[in-house]
Order: C-alpha cells, then structure tokens, then sequence
C-alpha cells in the first residue's frame, strides 16, 4: 500500500518492488501474486490507469511519440490503448513538438554565418529526435530557422 500511496504503478512494476523488498523473506512467489491479485480485485492497481497517467506525464515532459511508445512498452503497457485513454481527442504531435521547441530554443538567438547555422540546425534537429519526434513533426520548425537565414543574407 506505501507503494500505491505515492503514485500509480503497474502490476509488473509491483511484483518486482516487492520481490526486491521481500524476496529473501519469501518461500515462493506465489504470495506476491496472489497480494497482487488481490490489489487487481479490489481496484487499487490497474494497469491501464498507470499507463493513461503515465502517458499524460510523458507528453506533459514534452516526450514524442517514439519515446512515449518506448517508455510504455519498458514498463509493459500497451501504447496504443493508453494514448486513447488518456488522451480522447488524440494528440496533435505538431503542436507538442512546437511547445518543446520553443521552450528549448525559443529566445535563443540564430548564428549569422551560414556555416555556424547549419550546426545550430544539426543541433536542434537532434534533441527534437532525442525527444522522440520523427522529423515531419519538426522539419518545419527548422525550415523557419532558415527562412531567418534569406532574410539575413
């Protein structure tokens, strides 16, 4: 229950707290399940509750849909089904790939030589794939970084 007071979890993330808790305490594995059953049973731990919060947590942190498809699936969770869960209307990645951008490189200011510029592009390009966003959700985000570029030459 101290586990579950502080935040949602999975019944993977569960079995193995517990067994890493209680595990030289325990002559088989059967009464983690079976407490983990229990806590199925009485709602207290939902694998698809844990994976909508997880996924509204994510996409809050600025996460693309690459990464969000990966941490759900690491923490055994099916990305799909979470998305719809959490998100009802969709996610407009556009939108969230432009928030992140502007927050990481909004008032930063663009090189003026060409050659300085094109690796401040590299750079950018960069963290929003780290990020998990595939190059159409931000390509035009860097089109702009060099439509600045004409209008300075």
């Amino acid at each position: 229950m101290d586990l579950l007071a502080r935040r949602e979890h999975s019944t993977q993330e569960i079995v193995t707290k517990l067994k890493r808790r209680f595990g030289k305490r325990l002559e088989s594995d059967d009464l983690v399940h079976h407490v983990v059953d229990e806590l199925v049973c009485d709602g207290l731990l939902s694998n698809e509750r844990f994976a909508a919060s997880m996924a509204r947590q994510l996409v809050g942190r600025g996460s693309g849909p690459a990464k969000l498809t990966y941490e759900l699936r690491q923490k055994g969770c099916d990305p799909e089904s979470a998305v719809a869960s959490a998100f009802p209307d969709g996610i407009d990645w556009f939108s969230v790939a432009t928030d992140v951008y502007d927050r990481k490189f909004g008032s930063k200011p663009v090189p003026e030589d060409w050659e300085s510029r094109q690796k401040e592009r590299a750079k950018r390009g960069r963290f929003m794939a780290s990020r998990g966003f595939s190059p159409s959700h931000f390509m035009h985000l860097l089109e702009a970084m060099r439509a600045g570029e004409e209008t300075m030459d």
